[in-house]
């Protein structure tokens, strides 16, 4: 779909090059449906890895504030943009600097998040909770990242499915919404990938709960 529009935009500024006015709007359209494309062909590119088992995370030294702080600023200008209340909430966490991929935990946070934005109604809810759990090692801070929203939510049979490649919930309302029904299915091997588990609760019209929980590895 988006390389449609791509070839029949770029087909319309050939027609409409002398005309300032249509010039603009399709290179608008042009740059929204190439951002559109980019990123489906990074989630299947990402899935391809993840299946042939190439996906090596960088264990690195990072600071967990940073991460809230750039989820924060990606995700409050979407809500905004739609009415809602992006709430954060971060509690029980001992230690400020652990070990882990940081890209690959931030690409967690704004799967689900982003998610949440475009299954939730304008003016609704979402919030970020980040909460440290009793440790099992002293080695290891443990967290529970949950994600929730006052959205559309989703009924039991789609729940079965929501982590498969490629499934999307089908209705009138998801429809409108862009995407490969990949982002949930790249989420959960990431996390998995970490070690951790990933579970959602949900009911149609009263929202949905995502449920993460890491146990990454303290720095001294």
């Amino acid at each position: 779909t988006p390389m449609n529009a791509v070839l029949g935009f770029t087909t319309l500024l050939a027609k409409d090059a002398e005309n300032p006015v249509k010039v603009r709007e399709y290179t608008g359209k042009i740059t929204a449906s190439g951002q559109h494309l980019l990123s489906l062909i990074n989630d299947i590119l990402d899935v391809s890895k993840i299946e042939s088992g190439k996906v090596v995370l960088s264990l690195e030294k990072f600071a967990l504030s940073d991460v809230i702080s750039s989820v924060d600023t990606i995700i409050q200008p979407m809500a905004r943009a739609k009415g809602q209340e992006f709430r954060l909430e971060v509690s029980g966490i001992r230690h400020e600097y652990l070990i882990g991929d940081e890209t690959r935990i931030n690409q967690i946070l704004i799967n689900l998040l982003s998610n949440a934005v475009k299954y939730t109604q304008e003016g609704g809810h979402i919030q970020l909770r980040m909460l440290g759990l009793k440790q099992r090692s002293s080695q290891y801070e443990h967290i529970r990242i949950e994600v929730e929203d006052d959205g559309y939510g989703m009924t039991p049979e789609y729940l079965e499915t929501i982590f498969d490649a490629f499934t999307r919930a089908e209705n009138s309302t998801t429809n409108k919404v862009q995407g490969t029904g990949l982002g949930m299915a790249i989420t959960k091997s990431i996390v998995e990938l970490m070690g951790g588990t990933i579970e959602v609760t949900s009911q149609v019209d009263q929202g949905s709960l995502f449920r993460v929980e890491l146990e990454l590895h303290i720095h001294e």
